[in-house]
């Protein structure tokens, strides 16, 4: 049996092939991946997330809200997101696991779980995984909708 996450809402499905849609949010089986064999899974009481793999994956978080957007980062050792900024929101971010470097407008910190870094409408942000180990934050942005400015590729 192989195990499927919905790219959307983070559920994973149990089979051989993915369903046709995601019994959480409805959404067709094209937005299901292949979870690999030896990944980590990290547990929340709203919703379980996942680190595996190379690539930086923001996971939305379960739930209908109505002003706030909160997400799943999965950063890979070594992984940065490009700088940006939210032009009309403000993000919160708190540290599940591993070591981050956040940089926000001038200022630069390294947090470790448990630590919460906050970034302010309109401030330029970025961060980057410095840790020996799988990286993961949640990050709540508001009010809705969610405005992105990327100010490097």
């Amino acid at each position: 049996m192989k195990k499927w996450r919905c790219s959307v809402c983070g559920y994973i499905h149990i089979g051989n092939e993915p369903p046709e849609k995601c019994p959480n949010c409805g959404s067709p089986r094209e937005k299901f991946v292949e979870v690999a064999q030896d990944f980590e899974q990290v547990f929340m009481n709203n919703a379980q997330k996942i680190t595996y793999g190379t690539d930086v994956e923001i996971n939305p978080f379960f739930g209908d809200y109505k002003s706030i957007s909160p997400f799943i980062y999965n950063l890979p050792v070594g992984k940065r997101v490009p700088l940006h900024k939210h032009p009309k929101n403000d993000e919160l971010f708190f540290v599940i696991k591993g070591k981050i470097k956040f940089r926000v407008g001038n200022k630069e910190m390294v947090a470790v779980a448990g630590d919460l870094v906050e970034g302010k409408m309109d401030i330029p942000h970025t961060f980057e995984n410095i840790g020996d180990e799988h990286a993961a934050f949640l990050s709540v942005k508001g009010p809705k909708p969610i405005d992105v400015v990327m100010l490097e590729k």
